[in-house]
């Protein structure tokens, strides 16, 4: 007998050669059984084609003889003579069923050890007659539940390992293990339909846009790096200095493609940021990106909210045509009613202008004065849970943002407030406030002053209301209207935010959206002031999309480059390609991107967008199942001119 050994595997192996056999033992699964090459070369040859999936069979395929292929669930032996086996493939579950009854003995025999042998989830193929259940033996959760399949044949084409974790398994693993495992996690039925419904998603968008006059076009995904926005991938090069920039969106390609006239584009392209991870964020990610020519703001909005009724009916059955148009609300409004530039309005719990009732009417050229009413929020909320909301206040950025929190008790409905420093402090006041607000013994009342001018994403009011949403829910108190999947659409942001590390004003979303007709003089006079056509698209509080009319005017584009965002010469070359076809013709346009995974996520129902990608990488944004991000061999930096710099 010859022992070899594999070395640098990471499973450790010997392989036993015999005249005879050749078998593989592998330490990592000591449950595993003996597997040689003789099986495989006979599961290859020996096992029948299917005829039917393990989701087909019902009454009406009774006493017909059928193979079936797909991987073995957890085997239940009644007794020597009775076994049953769910045999489990993408489309469905079969019950298998062995009867010694009704073989022949020696058939018999070879069948028992056969399943004896059988381990959960090997791969393997049977021959059998379906039958018809008894009244009483009917499973109502599954498809094929009237019906199994009794077997007289069982190959196993590939016996499985002892696994990490069942697919079946109620309680699942730590996300880490399914991680590493997503092959194995992939079978999940949860997983299964998610992935085959993104695929209807992607079917039924690319199918709507092409009956719309739009063109498929695939661009690059090596790019240059260029400053226009988040964090970017870089990727050396075997040419010395020189650097490609995975693409962060298509968001340049596209607006060269209108300069070329290809006048309706679309692409469901994959984008990359080298980003902090959210739950719902990836560094490699899916968005549904598309551009038009000679457009305004409403054909795009009317074009998006035509599509996802088509999505939304063909995927999930639901007719959203009664919700046409979605609402539309400018950035100012939302901030004020909601304190966010992507509110859940389906809560309610609208935030109050309560200027009139100050005691110093003088702030009121710099400032908001505002009020949100939480109803019964003394008896939902606890303690300790008011305590984490003022901790929320007192880590605010705005030192001038400081809540006053009042609880409405019964002996303090008419004290209260008196005792607040921003309320003007009236009886006749106090009247018509109580009734204005419909404050009510039981409620908690918040109120803020914060400055006018806002560009951040958030209000403080806005942050607490939000967690206030997140604490009952966790409760399982229902402050949602029935309203399930609520659109709205965001629009008229300001063109420019601060940015706070460096004092100086950058795009609020990229430097090529337009500016509002009516807000072009104050360009170089207040470009804080300056408002865009730009205009995002919120789903149940979750932002799923954003799109802008573009600046189609070169010398428009410099100004905003040279003279608002402040980018250097070098910068602003590194934009001739796009300001340069901007010169040689080319038309107003716009257009929006999706998030494809984001809207998937929210449409399947699913805590995570985790669930709806094939291969996801973890917050620290590795690739568990196959260990990348990876190092690299001295022999590969080398030729790409890189050196590892020790940060000691």
């Amino acid at each position: 007998m010859i022992i070899y050994r594999l070395i640098n595997c990471s499973i450790k192996r010997r392989i036993i050669l015999s005249p005879n056999k050749l078998r593989f033992y592998t330490n990592s699964y000591p449950y595993q059984k003996q597997t040689d090459i003789d099986q495989f070369a006979n599961s290859q040859v020996a096992f029948p084609s299917r005829t039917h999936t393990c989701g087909d069979l019902r009454l009406n395929h009774v006493n017909r003889r059928v193979v079936l292929s797909g991987w073995a669930q957890r085997i239940r032996k009644l007794s020597p003579e009775l076994i049953f086996l769910p045999i489990r493939d993408s489309y469905g579950t079969t019950q298998l069923v062995y009867r010694s009854s009704k073989l022949a003995d020696d058939t018999s025999l070879v069948l028992r050890n056969e399943l004896s042998q059988l381990s959960t989830e090997s791969v393997i193929c049977v021959e059998g007659v379906v039958i018809q259940r008894s009244q009483d033996t009917i499973n109502k959760n599954m498809l094929t539940g009237e019906i199994e399949v009794e077997i007289d044949k069982l190959y196993c084409l590939n016996p499985a390992y002892t696994l990490p974790f069942l697919p079946s398994d109620k309680k699942l693993s730590s996300e880490e293990v399914r991680l590493k495992h997503r092959y194995i996690d992939l079978r999940r039925d949860i997983i299964q339909n998610n992935l085959r419904k993104r695929s209807l998603v992607s079917w039924t968008i690319r199918d709507f846009l092409v009956n719309e006059g739009f063109v498929e076009v695939e661009t690059p995904i090596l790019f240059k790096s260029t400053p226009e926005g988040a964090r970017e991938f870089v990727v050396p090069t075997r040419t010395k200095g020189l650097f490609y920039a995975l693409t962060q969106s298509p968001q340049q390609y596209k607006q060269l493609l209108m300069t070329g006239g290809i006048d309706k584009y679309f692409q469901i392209a994959k984008c990359f940021r080298d980003e902090d991870l959210r739950a719902d964020r990836q560094p490699e990610f899916t968005q549904i990106d598309l551009e038009m020519s000679f457009v305004k703001i409403d054909d795009i909005i009317s074009l998006i909210e035509k599509m996802l009724v088509q999505v939304w009916k063909k995927v999930l059955g639901i007719d959203l045509t009664n919700k046409v148009p979605f609402q539309r609300m400018t950035f100012n409004e939302a901030m004020r009613k909601f304190g966010s530039d992507k509110p859940d309005t389906r809560h309610g719990m609208e935030i109050k202008d309560i200027s009139s009732f100050i005691s110093d009417p003088s702030v009121l050229s710099e400032y908001y004065v505002e009020c949100l009413v939480i109803k019964n929020g003394i008896k939902f909320l606890s303690n300790s849970e008011i305590e984490s909301l003022k901790l929320l206040d007192n880590n605010s950025e705005d030192s001038k943002a400081k809540c006053e929190f009042h609880e409405i008790k019964a002996d303090k409905l008419d004290s209260w407030f008196f005792n607040s420093h921003i309320l003007k402090r009236s009886s006749s006041l106090h009247d018509s406030f109580t009734k204005e607000l419909n404050i009510e013994v039981g409620d908690f009342v918040i109120m803020n002053k914060r400055k006018k001018n806002l560009t951040k994403s958030w209000t403080l009011l806005g942050r607490i209301r939000s967690r206030i949403i997140t604490l009952l829910q966790l409760k399982d108190i229902s402050v949602i209207s029935p309203l399930k999947h609520n659109f709205l659409w965001i629009e008229s942001f300001p063109l420019f935010t601060y940015n706070d590390d460096t004092g100086q004003l950058a795009s609020t979303h990229h430097p090529f959206t337009a500016p509002l007709s009516e807000d072009i003089e104050l360009l170089l006079k207040n470009p804080e002031k300056v408002k865009g056509q730009n205009y995002d698209l919120i789903l149940n509080g979750v932002e799923i999309g954003g799109g802008s009319i573009r600046i189609h005017s070169p010398k428009l584009q410099r100004i905003i480059f040279k003279k608002i965002l402040k980018l250097g010469d070098e910068e602003i070359k590194g934009f001739e390609h796009l300001t340069n076809a901007l010169g040689h013709g080319c038309p107003p346009h716009g257009g929006i991107a999706l998030g494809f995974d984001r809207l998937l996520t929210i449409m399947f129902e699913t805590n995570s967008i985790k669930n709806v990608i094939a291969f996801p990488k973890t917050a620290s944004g590795n690739d568990l199942t196959v260990s990348s991000p990876s190092e690299i061999s001295k022999e590969k930096m080398e030729e790409y001119g890189i050196q590892l710099i020790s940060d000691n």
